[in-house]
Protein backbone atom coordinates (compact mmCIF):
# COMPACT_ATOMS: atom_id res chain seq x y z
CA UNK A 1 0.00 0.00 0.00
CA UNK A 2 1.42 3.38 -0.99
CA UNK A 3 2.38 5.79 1.78
CA UNK A 4 1.88 8.76 -0.50
CA UNK A 5 -0.47 11.35 0.92
CA UNK A 6 -3.55 12.30 -1.03
CA UNK A 7 -5.90 15.25 -0.95
CA UNK A 8 -5.64 18.95 -1.65
CA UNK A 9 -3.82 22.05 -0.43
CA UNK A 10 -4.53 25.64 -1.46
CA UNK A 11 -1.72 27.84 -2.82
CA UNK A 12 0.50 28.97 0.03
CA UNK A 13 0.03 25.80 2.09
CA UNK A 14 2.33 23.49 0.09
CA UNK A 15 4.71 23.09 3.05
CA UNK A 16 1.88 21.50 5.03
CA UNK A 17 1.73 18.68 2.49
CA UNK A 18 5.50 18.20 2.84
CA UNK A 19 5.31 17.85 6.63
CA UNK A 20 2.28 15.56 6.45
CA UNK A 21 4.02 13.35 3.89
CA UNK A 22 7.15 13.16 6.05
CA UNK A 23 5.15 11.70 8.95
CA UNK A 24 3.97 8.87 6.71
CA UNK A 25 7.38 8.32 5.11
CA UNK A 26 9.17 8.15 8.47
CA UNK A 27 6.65 5.63 9.76
CA UNK A 28 5.35 7.92 12.48
CA UNK A 29 1.83 7.46 11.10
CA UNK A 30 0.25 4.29 9.74
CA UNK A 31 -2.79 6.24 8.61
CA UNK A 32 -3.77 9.83 9.28
CA UNK A 33 -5.60 12.94 8.11
CA UNK A 34 -5.14 16.69 8.50
CA UNK A 35 -7.60 19.41 7.59
CA UNK A 36 -7.46 23.21 7.77
CA UNK A 37 -9.99 25.99 7.21
CA UNK A 38 -8.99 29.66 6.99
CA UNK A 39 -11.56 32.45 6.95
CA UNK A 40 -14.21 29.74 6.64
CA UNK A 41 -12.71 28.23 3.48
CA UNK A 42 -11.04 24.79 3.20
CA UNK A 43 -7.31 25.22 2.48
CA UNK A 44 -5.91 21.80 3.45
CA UNK A 45 -7.54 18.37 3.29
CA UNK A 46 -4.94 15.60 3.39
CA UNK A 47 -5.05 11.90 4.22
CA UNK A 48 -2.75 8.98 3.65
CA UNK A 49 -1.46 5.59 4.75
CA UNK A 50 -3.64 2.61 5.53
CA UNK A 51 -6.76 2.14 7.60
CA UNK A 52 -5.95 -1.15 9.33
CA UNK A 53 -2.49 -2.71 9.07
CA UNK A 54 -3.76 -6.01 10.49
CA UNK A 55 -6.29 -6.53 7.67
CA UNK A 56 -5.43 -9.17 5.00
CA UNK A 57 -6.05 -6.60 2.28
CA UNK A 58 -5.60 -3.21 3.94
CA UNK A 59 -7.77 -0.37 2.73
CA UNK A 60 -6.32 3.11 2.31
CA UNK A 61 -6.87 5.72 4.98
CA UNK A 62 -8.94 8.01 2.77
CA UNK A 63 -11.67 10.61 2.83
CA UNK A 64 -14.25 7.96 3.75
CA UNK A 65 -12.29 6.83 6.82
CA UNK A 66 -13.50 7.67 10.31
CA UNK A 67 -11.86 6.92 13.64
CA UNK A 68 -12.00 7.45 17.38
CA UNK A 69 -10.93 10.99 18.25
CA UNK A 70 -10.59 10.37 22.02
CA UNK A 71 -10.63 13.57 24.08
CA UNK A 72 -11.02 15.72 20.98
CA UNK A 73 -14.65 14.84 21.66
CA UNK A 74 -14.50 17.37 24.50
CA UNK A 75 -14.29 20.08 21.84
CA UNK A 76 -17.63 18.89 20.46
CA UNK A 77 -19.09 18.56 23.95
CA UNK A 78 -18.01 22.13 24.73
CA UNK A 79 -19.68 23.47 21.59
CA UNK A 80 -22.98 21.94 22.67
CA UNK A 81 -22.79 23.66 26.06
CA UNK A 82 -21.73 26.92 24.38
CA UNK A 83 -24.80 26.73 22.12
CA UNK A 84 -27.08 26.31 25.14
CA UNK A 85 -25.56 29.47 26.61
CA UNK A 86 -25.93 31.25 23.26
CA UNK A 87 -29.66 30.41 23.32
CA UNK A 88 -30.06 31.69 26.89
CA UNK A 89 -30.98 28.21 28.10
CA UNK A 90 -27.96 28.06 30.41
CA UNK A 91 -25.43 30.39 32.03
CA UNK A 92 -21.87 29.58 32.98
CA UNK A 93 -22.32 30.77 36.56
CA UNK A 94 -25.51 28.77 37.11
CA UNK A 95 -25.31 25.95 39.62
CA UNK A 96 -25.98 22.54 38.13
CA UNK A 97 -28.54 21.76 40.85
CA UNK A 98 -30.67 24.62 39.50
CA UNK A 99 -31.50 22.35 36.54
CA UNK A 100 -30.75 18.89 37.94
CA UNK A 101 -32.00 18.89 41.50
CA UNK A 102 -30.80 15.35 42.30
CA UNK A 103 -27.25 16.09 41.07
CA UNK A 104 -25.82 16.84 44.52
CA UNK A 105 -27.54 13.97 46.35
CA UNK A 106 -27.88 16.11 49.51
CA UNK A 107 -24.16 17.02 49.45
CA UNK A 108 -23.86 20.72 50.31
CA UNK A 109 -20.48 21.15 48.64
CA UNK A 110 -21.42 19.31 45.45
CA UNK A 111 -24.53 21.50 45.26
CA UNK A 112 -22.26 24.52 44.77
CA UNK A 113 -20.74 23.27 41.49
CA UNK A 114 -21.39 25.67 38.61
CA UNK A 115 -21.55 24.97 34.89
CA UNK A 116 -18.32 26.95 34.53
CA UNK A 117 -16.53 24.80 37.09
CA UNK A 118 -17.59 21.60 35.37
CA UNK A 119 -16.35 22.84 31.99
CA UNK A 120 -13.08 24.14 33.50
CA UNK A 121 -12.38 20.82 35.27
CA UNK A 122 -12.81 22.49 38.65
CA UNK A 123 -15.80 20.48 39.89
CA UNK A 124 -13.73 17.81 41.67
CA UNK A 125 -15.70 15.04 39.91
CA UNK A 126 -12.92 13.42 37.88
CA UNK A 127 -13.25 9.86 39.22
CA UNK A 128 -16.02 7.36 39.87
CA UNK A 129 -16.47 5.01 42.81
CA UNK A 130 -16.72 1.99 40.48
CA UNK A 131 -16.37 1.04 36.83
CA UNK A 132 -19.32 1.88 34.62
CA UNK A 133 -21.57 -1.09 33.86
CA UNK A 134 -23.38 -1.57 30.56
CA UNK A 135 -26.57 -0.30 32.18
CA UNK A 136 -24.80 2.84 33.35
CA UNK A 137 -23.43 3.39 29.85
CA UNK A 138 -26.63 2.83 27.88
CA UNK A 139 -29.56 3.48 30.25
CA UNK A 140 -29.82 7.21 30.87
CA UNK A 141 -31.84 6.94 34.07
CA UNK A 142 -29.46 4.38 35.57
CA UNK A 143 -26.56 6.56 34.49
CA UNK A 144 -28.09 9.61 36.19
CA UNK A 145 -28.41 7.71 39.48
CA UNK A 146 -24.78 6.60 39.16
CA UNK A 147 -23.59 10.19 38.67
CA UNK A 148 -25.76 11.55 41.46
CA UNK A 149 -24.15 9.25 44.02
CA UNK A 150 -20.59 10.22 43.08
CA UNK A 151 -18.55 12.14 45.63
CA UNK A 152 -16.16 14.98 44.92
CA UNK A 153 -12.43 14.88 45.46
CA UNK A 154 -12.54 17.57 48.18
CA UNK A 155 -8.97 18.72 47.60
CA UNK A 156 -9.91 19.61 44.02
CA UNK A 157 -12.98 21.75 44.64
CA UNK A 158 -13.31 25.32 45.82
CA UNK A 159 -16.69 27.09 45.64
CA UNK A 160 -16.77 30.13 43.39
CA UNK A 161 -17.20 33.60 44.88
CA UNK A 162 -20.65 35.10 44.55
CA UNK A 163 -19.31 38.17 42.76
CA UNK A 164 -17.96 38.30 39.22
CA UNK A 165 -14.28 37.91 40.17
CA UNK A 166 -13.96 34.18 39.50
CA UNK A 167 -11.26 34.80 36.90
CA UNK A 168 -8.90 36.77 39.13
CA UNK A 169 -8.58 34.40 42.09
CA UNK A 170 -4.96 34.07 43.23
CA UNK A 171 -3.89 31.49 44.15
CA UNK A 172 -5.92 29.75 41.50
CA UNK A 173 -8.63 27.27 42.50
CA UNK A 174 -7.63 23.59 42.24
CA UNK A 175 -8.19 21.72 39.00
CA UNK A 176 -8.30 18.04 38.05
CA UNK A 177 -8.89 16.90 34.47
CA UNK A 178 -12.27 15.16 34.08
CA UNK A 179 -11.07 12.74 31.39
CA UNK A 180 -14.25 10.69 31.02
CA UNK A 181 -16.66 12.13 33.56
CA UNK A 182 -17.20 15.69 32.27
CA UNK A 183 -19.11 14.55 29.21
CA UNK A 184 -21.49 12.32 31.17
CA UNK A 185 -22.38 15.12 33.56
CA UNK A 186 -22.68 17.57 30.66
CA UNK A 187 -25.01 15.26 28.74
CA UNK A 188 -27.28 14.73 31.74
CA UNK A 189 -27.35 18.50 32.30
CA UNK A 190 -28.15 19.12 28.63
CA UNK A 191 -31.07 16.66 28.74
CA UNK A 192 -32.65 18.74 31.49
CA UNK A 193 -32.02 22.10 29.84
CA UNK A 194 -32.86 21.23 26.24
CA UNK A 195 -36.59 21.70 25.53
CA UNK A 196 -36.50 18.45 23.51
CA UNK A 197 -34.65 16.55 26.28
CA UNK A 198 -32.07 15.14 23.88
CA UNK A 199 -28.79 13.52 24.84
CA UNK A 200 -25.67 15.47 24.01
CA UNK A 201 -24.94 13.11 21.12
CA UNK A 202 -28.37 13.61 19.56
CA UNK A 203 -28.28 17.35 20.23
CA UNK A 204 -24.98 17.53 18.36
CA UNK A 205 -26.36 15.58 15.40
CA UNK A 206 -29.40 17.82 15.10
CA UNK A 207 -27.81 21.20 15.77
CA UNK A 208 -24.32 20.83 14.27
CA UNK A 209 -23.71 17.65 12.25
CA UNK A 210 -26.79 17.75 10.03
CA UNK A 211 -26.77 21.46 9.09
CA UNK A 212 -22.99 21.44 8.54
CA UNK A 213 -22.85 18.07 6.76
CA UNK A 214 -20.41 16.57 9.26
CA UNK A 215 -19.19 12.99 9.41
CA UNK A 216 -19.01 12.78 13.20
CA UNK A 217 -20.93 10.91 15.90
CA UNK A 218 -21.02 10.54 19.66
CA UNK A 219 -22.51 7.07 19.72
CA UNK A 220 -21.61 5.58 16.35
CA UNK A 221 -24.47 3.98 14.36
CA UNK A 222 -23.75 0.36 13.50
CA UNK A 223 -24.16 1.03 9.77
CA UNK A 224 -21.07 3.29 9.89
CA UNK A 225 -18.82 0.69 11.50
CA UNK A 226 -17.30 -0.49 8.21
CA UNK A 227 -15.54 2.87 7.81
CA UNK A 228 -13.68 2.80 11.13
CA UNK A 229 -9.89 2.77 11.29
CA UNK A 230 -8.83 0.98 14.50
CA UNK A 231 -6.23 2.56 16.75
CA UNK A 232 -2.82 0.86 16.53
CA UNK A 233 -0.87 1.01 19.80
CA UNK A 234 2.42 0.75 17.86
CA UNK A 235 5.45 1.39 20.05
CA UNK A 236 3.37 3.26 22.57
CA UNK A 237 2.30 0.08 24.35
CA UNK A 238 5.91 -0.97 24.77
CA UNK A 239 6.87 2.41 26.19
CA UNK A 240 4.11 2.10 28.76
CA UNK A 241 5.44 -1.32 29.70
CA UNK A 242 8.96 0.07 29.89
CA UNK A 243 7.83 2.72 32.35
CA UNK A 244 6.49 -0.12 34.47
CA UNK A 245 9.80 -2.03 34.17
CA UNK A 246 8.07 -4.76 32.18
CA UNK A 247 10.03 -4.54 28.94
CA UNK A 248 13.31 -3.46 27.44
CA UNK A 249 13.11 -1.83 24.03
CA UNK A 250 15.32 0.25 21.81
CA UNK A 251 14.19 3.82 21.23
CA UNK A 252 15.93 6.01 18.71
CA UNK A 253 17.94 8.71 20.54
CA UNK A 254 16.33 12.15 20.50
CA UNK A 255 13.05 10.78 19.09
CA UNK A 256 10.57 13.47 20.21
CA UNK A 257 7.74 10.95 20.28
CA UNK A 258 9.31 9.42 23.40
CA UNK A 259 11.12 12.34 25.03
CA UNK A 260 8.55 12.60 27.76
CA UNK A 261 8.60 15.50 30.20
CA UNK A 262 8.93 14.59 33.87
CA UNK A 263 5.24 15.22 34.48
CA UNK A 264 4.33 12.89 31.58
CA UNK A 265 6.54 10.15 33.04
CA UNK A 266 4.94 10.63 36.43
CA UNK A 267 1.47 10.50 34.86
CA UNK A 268 2.20 7.13 33.25
CA UNK A 269 3.79 5.76 36.40
CA UNK A 270 0.65 6.62 38.33
CA UNK A 271 -1.60 5.25 35.60
CA UNK A 272 0.27 1.94 35.45
CA UNK A 273 1.44 1.29 38.98
CA UNK A 274 -0.73 3.19 41.46
CA UNK A 275 -4.35 1.96 41.54
CA UNK A 276 -5.33 4.64 44.04
CA UNK A 277 -3.99 7.48 41.88
CA UNK A 278 -6.25 9.86 39.99
CA UNK A 279 -4.95 8.89 36.51
CA UNK A 280 -5.57 5.20 37.22
CA UNK A 281 -9.02 5.73 38.72
CA UNK A 282 -10.14 8.20 36.04
CA UNK A 283 -8.97 6.22 33.02
CA UNK A 284 -9.80 2.69 34.14
CA UNK A 285 -13.48 3.37 34.67
CA UNK A 286 -14.63 1.64 31.49
CA UNK A 287 -12.76 -1.65 31.19
CA UNK A 288 -10.53 -4.14 32.98
CA UNK A 289 -7.19 -2.72 34.03
CA UNK A 290 -5.25 -4.72 31.43
CA UNK A 291 -6.84 -2.81 28.52
CA UNK A 292 -4.96 0.34 27.50
CA UNK A 293 -7.41 3.28 27.78
CA UNK A 294 -6.52 4.71 24.38
CA UNK A 295 -7.43 1.52 22.48
CA UNK A 296 -10.80 1.06 24.19
CA UNK A 297 -12.36 2.63 21.12
CA UNK A 298 -11.47 -0.47 19.13
CA UNK A 299 -14.42 -2.17 20.83
CA UNK A 300 -17.88 -1.75 19.31
CA UNK A 301 -19.54 -1.32 22.71
CA UNK A 302 -17.45 1.74 23.49
CA UNK A 303 -18.13 3.30 20.09
CA UNK A 304 -21.86 2.60 20.38
CA UNK A 305 -22.54 4.33 23.70
CA UNK A 306 -22.37 8.07 24.33
CA UNK A 307 -19.23 9.23 26.15
CA UNK A 308 -19.17 12.91 25.17
CA UNK A 309 -15.71 13.47 26.61
CA UNK A 310 -13.94 10.60 24.95
CA UNK A 311 -15.64 8.40 22.33
CA UNK A 312 -16.50 10.62 19.37
CA UNK A 313 -15.90 9.01 15.99
CA UNK A 314 -15.44 11.00 12.81
CA UNK A 315 -12.93 12.53 10.42
CA UNK A 316 -10.46 15.40 10.58
CA UNK A 317 -12.35 17.55 8.09
CA UNK A 318 -15.46 17.55 10.27
CA UNK A 319 -13.51 18.58 13.36
CA UNK A 320 -11.69 21.29 11.40
CA UNK A 321 -15.02 22.55 10.09
CA UNK A 322 -16.29 22.82 13.68
CA UNK A 323 -13.15 24.72 14.64
CA UNK A 324 -13.71 27.06 11.67
CA UNK A 325 -17.32 27.58 12.73
CA UNK A 326 -16.19 28.46 16.25
CA UNK A 327 -13.49 30.92 15.24
CA UNK A 328 -15.97 32.40 12.76
CA UNK A 329 -18.32 33.41 15.59
CA UNK A 330 -20.73 30.59 14.85
CA UNK A 331 -20.99 31.27 11.13
CA UNK A 332 -19.67 29.00 8.38
CA UNK A 333 -20.73 29.61 4.81
CA UNK A 334 -24.49 30.04 4.77
CA UNK A 335 -24.93 28.37 8.15
CA UNK A 336 -25.31 30.47 11.29
CA UNK A 337 -25.30 28.39 14.47
CA UNK A 338 -24.64 31.04 17.14
CA UNK A 339 -27.08 33.92 17.40
CA UNK A 340 -25.31 36.28 19.80
CA UNK A 341 -22.23 38.33 18.84
CA UNK A 342 -20.39 37.77 22.15
CA UNK A 343 -20.82 33.99 22.32
CA UNK A 344 -17.23 33.23 21.28
CA UNK A 345 -15.79 35.95 23.50
CA UNK A 346 -17.59 34.50 26.51
CA UNK A 347 -16.74 30.90 25.63
CA UNK A 348 -12.98 31.54 25.50
CA UNK A 349 -12.86 33.63 28.67
CA UNK A 350 -10.10 32.23 30.85
CA UNK A 351 -8.92 32.80 34.41
CA UNK A 352 -5.87 34.95 35.05
CA UNK A 353 -4.27 32.25 37.18
CA UNK A 354 -4.47 28.48 37.04
CA UNK A 355 -3.16 25.63 39.16
CA UNK A 356 -1.21 22.49 38.36
CA UNK A 357 -3.79 19.98 37.17
CA UNK A 358 -4.22 17.10 39.61
CA UNK A 359 -4.36 14.50 36.84
CA UNK A 360 -2.26 15.92 34.01
CA UNK A 361 0.33 17.13 36.56
CA UNK A 362 1.06 20.37 34.71
CA UNK A 363 -0.80 23.70 34.52
CA UNK A 364 -3.41 23.72 31.73
CA UNK A 365 -5.76 26.70 31.42
CA UNK A 366 -9.32 25.87 30.40
CA UNK A 367 -11.89 28.47 29.41
CA UNK A 368 -15.37 28.71 30.88
CA UNK A 369 -16.72 27.20 27.66
CA UNK A 370 -14.50 24.15 28.16
CA UNK A 371 -11.71 24.73 25.61
CA UNK A 372 -8.04 24.59 26.52
CA UNK A 373 -6.07 27.79 25.91
CA UNK A 374 -2.69 26.76 24.51
CA UNK A 375 0.27 28.53 22.98
CA UNK A 376 1.32 27.10 19.64
CA UNK A 377 4.27 24.75 19.96
CA UNK A 378 7.61 26.49 19.12
CA UNK A 379 5.68 29.71 18.54
CA UNK A 380 4.88 31.16 21.93
CA UNK A 381 3.25 34.25 20.48
CA UNK A 382 0.27 32.48 18.90
CA UNK A 383 -2.70 31.72 21.16
CA UNK A 384 -4.79 28.72 20.14
CA UNK A 385 -7.90 27.15 21.65
CA UNK A 386 -9.13 23.57 21.45
CA UNK A 387 -7.71 20.36 22.80
CA UNK A 388 -6.22 17.02 21.85
CA UNK A 389 -6.83 13.36 22.39
CA UNK A 390 -5.02 10.24 23.55
CA UNK A 391 -2.69 8.90 20.91
CA UNK A 392 -1.94 12.25 19.25
CA UNK A 393 -5.29 13.64 18.06
CA UNK A 394 -5.63 17.43 17.82
CA UNK A 395 -8.24 20.13 17.13
CA UNK A 396 -7.46 23.86 17.41
CA UNK A 397 -8.72 27.25 16.36
CA UNK A 398 -6.62 30.41 16.13
CA UNK A 399 -8.63 33.64 16.46
CA UNK A 400 -5.73 35.84 15.33
CA UNK A 401 -5.61 34.05 11.95
CA UNK A 402 -9.27 32.98 11.66
CA UNK A 403 -7.95 29.44 11.39
CA UNK A 404 -9.38 26.06 12.37
CA UNK A 405 -7.58 22.73 12.00
CA UNK A 406 -7.68 19.10 13.07
CA UNK A 407 -5.31 16.13 12.91
CA UNK A 408 -6.24 12.48 13.43
CA UNK A 409 -3.97 9.46 13.46
CA UNK A 410 -4.62 5.75 13.93
CA UNK A 411 -1.09 5.36 15.34
CA UNK A 412 -1.19 5.95 19.08
CA UNK A 413 1.64 7.90 20.65
CA UNK A 414 2.31 8.37 24.35
CA UNK A 415 2.74 12.13 24.68
CA UNK A 416 0.05 14.14 26.44
CA UNK A 417 -2.58 15.87 24.35
CA UNK A 418 -0.69 19.14 23.89
CA UNK A 419 2.76 17.60 23.37
CA UNK A 420 2.46 15.20 20.43
CA UNK A 421 5.27 16.16 17.99
CA UNK A 422 3.28 15.12 14.90
CA UNK A 423 0.29 17.31 15.66
CA UNK A 424 2.53 20.16 16.77
CA UNK A 425 4.65 20.00 13.61
CA UNK A 426 1.52 20.29 11.48
CA UNK A 427 0.12 23.11 13.63
CA UNK A 428 3.42 25.01 13.46
CA UNK A 429 3.80 24.82 9.67
CA UNK A 430 0.13 25.71 9.18
CA UNK A 431 0.49 28.84 11.30
CA UNK A 432 3.67 29.78 9.43
CA UNK A 433 1.93 29.42 6.07
CA UNK A 434 -1.09 31.40 7.27
CA UNK A 435 1.15 34.20 8.53
CA UNK A 436 2.95 34.38 5.19
CA UNK A 437 -0.37 34.71 3.38
CA UNK A 438 -1.62 37.28 5.84
CA UNK A 439 1.51 39.37 5.26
Amino acid sequence: MSLECRGTVAPGFELVRHVFQSLLTRGWDIGSAFSVFMHGKPVVNLFGGIRDKSAPNPLPYDGDTIQLVASNTKFVESLCIVLLVDRDLLRYDDRIVDYWSEFANHDAQKAKVTVRQLMMHRAGLAVFDSQLTDAELFNLEVQAKFLERQKQLPEFFQPEPQDANWGSLNPAPPQVYHAVSRGLYASQLLRRVDPKHRTLGQFFQDEFATPLGLQFWIGLPENEEHRVAPIHPALGTEVMKLLNNQANIDIEPNDPRYQLFDYELEFFKQLLTQPSSIPHRALNCLAPNDVAPYVLGNHRKIRACELPSSNGVGNAQSLAKLAALTVGYGVLGEQRIFSQPNTLEQAIKCADFYAIDGMMLTPIPFTQGGFARLLAWDDLKTVTFGWGGAGGQMVRFVPELNLGCAYLTNTAGVRQAMNDPRANALLKVTIECARQLQG
